[in-house]
Order: structure tokens, then C-alpha cells, then sequence
């Protein structure tokens, strides 16, 4: 828990620039990719995300980097060594804990169904 609140509570939220972080549009859906699918350069990324410029691609990403989630890292590539995203241990740590929030997503957003 941290102190985030004035007062003599405790406030059971996180720090707020964590939330200013992972609260941005594409930072879930940036974390879920690179969670799943390890490390992913930028132009897949793009094309994953649909509807993402690529200006804000490069801002969420660095915020990302700057809250130490994501890491740039050389990989190999069909012409020599690249540059792809990575989730470090805490953004591995993140993706696991959202694993059950997405699925709780999934089925709330799921179609109801009649019972005959």
C-alpha cells in the first residue's frame, strides 16, 4: 500500500504515475502482446494494434520503457541483429496479474444466453 491520500489514511492504491502509465489507451494491449508473444519489434506491433499512429505507438512504448515494463532489446533478424520490445520481470509480473482481469472481461462483455 502506499501514501497517497492526505489524512491519516492509507490509501490502498498504487502509485499514481504507475496508473498514469498503465492506464494510457494501448499500454494493456502493448503489455498483452508483448506477454504473450515475447519480443516484438515495432512495425508488428503496429499492425497488431490497429488504429494506433505511430506516434502514439513510440510515446507508449517509451512511457512504458521510462516505468521499466518494456525494454528495448537487440534480436536476431533476417539481416543481422534488430530492435524488438520486451517485457521485463515486472511487466511479466503485470501481464500475469491482468491474465485474469481480461478473462473476467471476456465474459462479462460475453452475449447473454436465454436458459429454454
Amino acid at each position: 500500500m502506499s501514501q497517497c491520500c492526505e489524512g491519516p489514511l492509507e490509501c490502498p492504491c498504487p502509485p499514481i504515475g504507475m496508473i498514469d502509465v498503465v492506464g494510457k489507451k494501448w499500454a494493456v494491449c502493448i503489455v498483452a502482446l508483448l506477454g504473450r508473444y515475447g519480443a516484438v519489434r515495432f512495425g508488428p506491433i503496429q499492425r497488431c494494434l490497429s488504429g494506433v499512429s505511430p506516434a502514439t505507438l513510440t510515446t507508449t512504448l517509451r512511457s512504458l520503457e521510462r516505468a521499466r515494463l518494456v525494454r528495448r532489446t537487440p534480436v536476431d533478424g533476417p539481416r543481422g541483429p534488430v530492435r524488438a520490445y520486451r517485457l521485463t520481470a515486472a511487466g511479466q509480473v503485470l501481464y500475469e496479474r491482468l491474465l485474469p482481469l481480461a478473462g473476467w472481461l471476456a465474459a462479462a462483455s460475453a452475449p447473454v444466453r436465454s436458459s429454454p
